[in-house]
């Protein structure tokens, strides 16, 4: 079962999709998009755009930490490859 799991393709597949869907229930659970309409916000220069991006790693990152636990090399380096893009937008708008 452990070297069905331990694919590169399936750690960047869920590291690609895990952060952009915990940032997309984390906005949506807090309304954050009407209260930026209802401030005059732009979204998109904001620092808390970049802040919310860190948010959504760390499911990632927790993953990381299980698929090391159970020796899943592939998938974890698979996981911290997607988790890269994520980081590098966040400090984008952080900047």
């Amino acid at each position: 079962m452990k070297a069905k799991l331990d694919k590169y393709w399936i750690g960047i597949l869920l590291g690609l999709i895990m952060p952009a869907l915990v940032a997309y229930i984390y906005i949506e659970r807090n309304n954050l998009l009407y209260m930026f309409d209802l401030l005059g916000l732009d979204l998109k220069n904001n620092v808390f755009l970049g802040q919310v991006m860190i948010l959504s790693v760390f499911p990632n990152l927790a993953f990381i930490f299980v698929c090391y636990t159970l020796e899943l090399w592939r998938a974890a380096k698979g996981l911290l490859i997607a988790a890269i893009p994520y980081l590098m937008v966040s400090i984008w708008f952080m900047t």
